[in-house]
């Protein structure tokens, strides 16, 4: 298995001379520490901590959306578009990344929480296409989202 961190210095140690190559090294970087955070799930108090992490970047995206509701912002307006596209943010690091860990073990409530992390990436997807950001939207499995 690579080391995630290994890798991680690499490409920081090349992305001002080789933009391409530095970003491959990000990629197999992911990769690698999922991997790593895939055998952790075995060990219950190292599941606990992934599923905490987890719970929190699920709370954080939710205080963005509440931030955003009490703000009250006219949609489309730069304030709105930017507690949009934080909470997207957030939320892509949930979907994209940390869904791809299985709970082989039962150890942990991994499952339950992917189902609830999908059902808040779409509401936050109204809210990112509602601002009019100009990127392209993922769902919450990873596929790009075309207006049809």
């Amino acid at each position: 298995m690579d080391d995630w961190k290994a890798l991680i210095d690499q490409a920081m140690q090349i992305e001002t001379t080789d933009t391409i190559g530095a970003h491959g090294l990000y990629e197999q970087g992911v990769r690698a520490a999922l991997a790593s955070s895939q055998m952790l799930l075995g060990d219950l108090e190292a599941a606990q901590i992934i599923e905490a992490l987890y719970g929190a970047l699920v709370a954080y995206s939710q205080t963005v959306m509440l931030r955003m509701k009490a703000e009250d912002p006219e949609v489309g307006s730069v304030d709105h578009a930017f507690r949009a596209g934080q909470a997207y943010g957030v939320s892509c690091i949930l979907n994209h990344l940390i869904d791809q860990l299985t709970d082989v073990a039962g150890i942990t409530a991994l499952g339950a929480l992917d189902d609830f992390s999908d059902t808040l990436h779409e509401e936050i997807i109204v809210q990112a296409n509602a601002a009019g950001l100009t990127v392209e939207l993922l769902d919450a499995k990873g596929d790009i989202i075309f207006d049809e």
